[in-house]
């Protein structure tokens, strides 16, 4: 009898499995209820703070509301959906879920779907609002109220509805012959690589571009505001003897300093951690992704086992 089938009767299984095992059936559920619990907790109380209290139904809070809304709705369906679809290797929620779930919120977490461009495009009018706020703040004030602000919100939710509908079209079931297991998956490689490269553009290129322009403009208001601002810090000081005289107005200058670096830090932490998401599904559908567990590890959450184009249809291929 052969070295596999003696383990296999004694119970045991060969180091890839092993390694399969932990990794998809205890490693990705476990992690993905953290992220179910800690997700719920966390945007359940932005939205209860800010609906309940009266006083915080600001402009900014609006769309913090909005970003809560979107990741709530992603952490109450996907983490626990994909937990279970690695865990048994099979999708067992029939066609209309597998539509839906792409759709909306989809079934992994590197997939082209309404609240992620809904979480992207509402950080971009964070972006814009306060670059309107900052660097136009009177001939901007009437597009800034919170009527206008709620309209913004909802049109981003009803464009992101409409462009995303070829989602519907170009995911489905399928049903494998031998094991009569069915998997979610998108029609063909080529709807694929459309989808995925205008999530590319759409997603990525597009907001970051807006939100590096709107940045820009903003530090350099800062700037320029800020050498006449010290200069009369200087005169201040020097008039009254004292540096107390100066001191509300050091303060702004700090405040800027502080906006302007936490500008930057936004325009970085955006492209630096939507850009894995793009590079893996860029990857996946117009190359060839690594065969290392090194890879296999590191994005085993984006279901790419499952749903990658090596899962497409046959029959519409």
């Amino acid at each position: 009898m052969s070295e596999t089938s003696d383990n296999t009767t004694a119970g045991m299984l060969p180091s890839d499995d092993y390694f399969s095992f932990f990794l998809y059936e205890v490693t990705v559920p476990v992690l993905y209820g953290i992220v179910t619990v800690l997700g719920v907790t966390g945007n359940s109380l932005v939205i209860y703070v800010i609906v309940s209290c009266q006083r915080m139904r600001t402009v900014t809070n609006f769309l913090l509301l909005n970003l809560a809304v979107a990741d709530l709705s992603f952490v109450v369906v996907i983490p626990p959906s994909t937990a279970y679809v690695f865990a048994t290797n099979r999708w067992p929620f029939g066609d209309a879920a597998c539509r839906l779930m792409h759709y909306l919120v989809n079934v992994t977490a590197y997939v082209i779907n309404v609240t992620a461009y809904v979480t992207v495009y509402t950080l971009v009018l964070i972006s814009v609002i306060r670059y309107m706020t900052i660097v136009h703040a009177t001939s901007t004030a009437r597009y800034r109220t919170t009527s206008r602000v709620v309209a913004m919100i909802v049109s981003v939710w009803i464009l992101t509805l409409v462009v995303n509908t070829p989602v519907l079209a170009n995911y489905g079931t399928t049903v494998d012959p031998l094991t009569g297991t069915s998997d979610c998956v998108i029609a063909s490689l080529s709807a694929a690589k459309q989808l995925y490269a205008s999530f590319f553009v759409f997603a990525y290129v597009v907001p970051l571009a807006i939100i590096v322009v709107c940045s820009v403009g903003i530090l350099r208001h800062i700037t320029r505001q800020k050498a006449p601002v010290t200069a009369s810090l200087t005169s201040m000081s020097a008039l009254s003897g004292s540096s107390n005289v100066a001191v509300g107005a050091s303060h702004s200058v700090d405040m800027k300093r502080q906006a302007g670096r936490i500008l930057v830090l936004i325009v970085i932490m955006f492209a630096v951690l939507w850009l894995p998401v793009h590079i893996h599904l860029l990857v996946m559908y117009f190359g060839h992704l690594p065969d290392t567990r090194f890879y296999e590890v590191t994005h085993a959450h984006s279901g790419f086992d499952h749903f990658g184009p090596e899962s497409v249809m046959p029959e519409l291929f």
